[in-house]
């Protein structure tokens, strides 16, 4: 392989994980995880524990989800039977997938699960923290994960501290079945014994995700044996209640603007009528000729002529003699 083939191989499976990347980011987006008003089933008045709901707000397209269910400090670990009776550890986080069709809203778990208490009465409510761990869109049509395995899902909390149950084979306290499961229903059924082993009676609780029950003392006559039978019930979502999409109040209409007022009429320019000069007084024959005397002893440039009539221009502006400073050179 030469180096151009390896690197539009290395290219392609690059764009591949960026894009599968980019769907399980865009799916996740699509979940939103809330806690509603609903009590869980088999929660008394004053537990306060609620369903969680998870809904799927893409309108086209079928989400498998993977949530984590952890404890409230997170980590926390208990002692319990499974549904042989046999000690084991459980241990938190958990992770669980539940599928989600368009627009769909279905139970995911509840805020509390239950477990033994350090001190009687018991059992301890222990706070659980749900989040979206993943997501990925898949065909509506495609199968579903195979079926879970219901007994593993029937667990046994021993309650101890109780003065009712004696002691015996197993440490002393009463038992309580839990539903492990966190949002389907468990139906199982167990038989009562006795010291010897012999069947005395049988049980079959009913238990809502997350619950626990009361069965019986853990020595004695009627103690509960393993769990013969299991099943699991997953209650069906329902279509979300989405809020409406909000609408932008439309645009107040304003009322039309009047139409402008008629200019006044300009007032009719009329030219001022014309302004007669008096007439002037005639003059007398002694103001024209003294105003023609005065014309006449105004200064003239050379060459010009006398106006007044009769008088030459000699006489009527003389040159003076010329006169001798000294005696006259030959």
């Amino acid at each position: 392989m030469n180096n151009m083939t390896r690197y539009r191989t290395l290219f392609v499976v690059a764009m591949l994980l960026a894009g599968s990347h980019f769907g399980i980011a865009a799916a996740i987006d699509d979940v939103k995880i809330e806690v509603s008003h609903d009590l869980c089933e088999g929660a008394g008045a004053n537990d306060k524990n609620f369903i969680i709901y998870a809904t799927n707000l893409n309108a086209s397209q079928t989400i498998d989800a993977t949530f984590k269910y952890n404890s409230s400090p997170p980590q926390q670990h208990f002692i319990l039977f499974d549904a042989g009776l046999n000690p084991i550890t459980d241990r938190f986080p958990k992770f669980h997938v539940r599928r989600l069709r368009s627009r769909e809203s279905a139970s995911i778990g509840c805020t509390y699960t239950y477990r033994a208490a350090l001190q009687p009465p018991g059992p301890l409510s222990v706070p659980m923290l749900i989040t979206a761990q993943n997501a990925s869109y898949v065909d509506a049509n495609a199968a579903e994960p195979s079926p879970e395995d219901a007994r593993s899902f029937a667990a046994f909390i021993l309650q101890g501290g109780i003065n009712a149950c004696a002691a015996g084979a197993k440490p002393p306290g009463l038992f309580y079945l839990v539903n492990l499961h966190p949002y389907a229903r468990l139906s199982a059924s167990m038989n009562l014994l006795d010291d010897h082993g012999t069947r005395v009676g049988a049980l079959t609780p009913t238990l809502s995700p997350l619950s626990a029950t009361r069965v019986a003392c853990s020595n004695g006559f009627s103690k509960p044996g393993p769990i013969t039978d299991a099943t699991l019930e997953v209650a069906p979502g329902v279509a979300a209640t989405l809020p409406a999409t909000p609408t932008l109040p439309a645009a107040p209409t304003l009322p039309a603007p009047p139409p402008p007022a008629a200019n006044p009429p300009l007032p009719e320019h009329r030219e001022p009528p014309p302004i007669e000069a008096p007439p002037l007084a005639p003059l007398s024959l002694g103001a024209i000729l003294r105003t023609q005397n005065v014309c006449a002893g105004s200064p003239r440039r050379a060459g010009s002529k006398s106006t007044t009539p009769g008088i030459p221009l000699s006489a009527a502006n003389p040159r003076p003699s010329p006169t001798t400073s000294g005696p006259s050179s030959n």
